[in-house]
């Protein structure tokens, strides 16, 4: 029995390398191109900053440290998660991805909250923030993702003695760190999205109350919180889910916890995926930031069929108009 699931948990492992690996390199590729026009754009107009762009700003930065560090785990999977580098990296590693999840989570629900004060209370000093005191904001929050996962260099990442790399297993971690990783990977997804799901509706509620549901920047709010449950469920729920499922195996019995265990490991794939997700809640969020992506995309050459063919459509309007000017001179003389 131990011998048949041992051989399950290896070809499973073998399956889950050579799937997930090309989808990290795909998710470096869409993360950077999108995150470097981002970063550009952001970093170009930083003096028109209003105070949501400081929390989109410190989302970017957050994909960053996910896609500099996202190399190593490709690297991983293709060993068959066997980690050639030391220990002290394999935590160093870890903490980046848990930070990036950590602070992915906060900031998105920083900028629900932005939108929450300005349309539902926009007499209310937090509705009226400057971009001096944002920034303030910003760096408490860094503080404190990094404190909240300070604990990932006290974890046992090579339990199996394999030269692994893996966040934890909660059935063999010491309880004290096992207990606060659980409740922290679980507290980071449910609260946030109470009160992400809180802004929404309040917001719709005082869309009705005071007949708003027309004007533009209003629909942009609903759209920017709707994007925002979008890329929420998307990139965490999945590994929410498979974890819930690895702690009640735990309870009942401890079957198939390696199974689990490659499960959740894999249903990270869409937790990275957030770093490429990002940009069009950038998008979203500022009519003058798509108008800016735009004009580097064009810029880039990604329009250039569209811009000619505007381009000579103005011009056959000119001629056209011309043409009849000169008609109606003629038939005057």
């Amino acid at each position: 029995m131990y011998k048949g699931s041992c051989d399950l948990r290896l070809v499973l492992i073998a399956t889950i390398s050579v799937i997930i690996a090309p989808v990290l390199v795909v998710e470096i590729v869409i993360g950077l191109v999108g995150n470097g026009i981002a970063l550009g754009i952001f970093c170009t107009y930083r003096n028109l900053w209003p105070s949501s762009t400081v929390y989109l700003f410190s989302l970017v930065i957050a994909d960053f440290f996910l896609i500099i560090n996202l190399p190593f785990r490709i690297h991983y999977y293709m060993k068959n998660e066997v980690w050639v580098f030391t220990q002290t990296f394999c935590s160093v590693n870890l903490f980046m991805l848990s930070m990036n999840r950590t602070a992915s989570i906060v900031f998105l629900t920083a900028v629900a909250m932005d939108r929450y004060f300005k349309v539902v209370h926009p007499h209310h000093q937090l509705s009226k923030i400057s971009t001096s005191c944002a920034a303030k904001v910003a760096t408490a929050l860094w503080i404190i993702v990094i404190v909240m996962n300070s604990h990932v260099f006290t974890l046992d990442h090579n339990q199996s003695k394999n030269s692994a790399c893996q966040s934890y297993n909660p059935h063999l971690e010491p309880q004290a760190a096992a207990t606060w990783h659980a409740i922290l990977f679980f507290l980071e997804f449910f609260l946030p999205l109470g009160i992400i799901m809180f802004c929404i509706f309040n917001i719709i509620l005082k869309l009705k109350q005071r007949k708003l549901a027309k004007r533009n920047t209003v629909q942009r709010s609903v759209k920017v919180l709707i994007v925002i449950v979008l890329v929420y469920t998307i990139c965490f729920l999945p590994s929410i889910l498979i974890a819930a499922v690895g702690l009640v195996t735990i309870k009942v019995a401890l079957k198939h916890i390696g199974t689990i265990d490659q499960l959740l490991h894999a249903s990270f794939a869409f937790t990275y995926l957030n770093s490429a997700l990002d940009p069009v809640l950038y998008c979203f969020s500022s009519q003058v930031f798509l108008k800016r992506c735009k004009k580097v995309l064009c810029q880039a050459g990604w329009f250039k069929t569209s811009v000619t063919q505007g381009a000579n459509e103005s011009l056959s309007r000119c001629s056209e108009q011309r043409m009849k000017t000169l008609q109606t001179s003629t038939v005057r003389t």
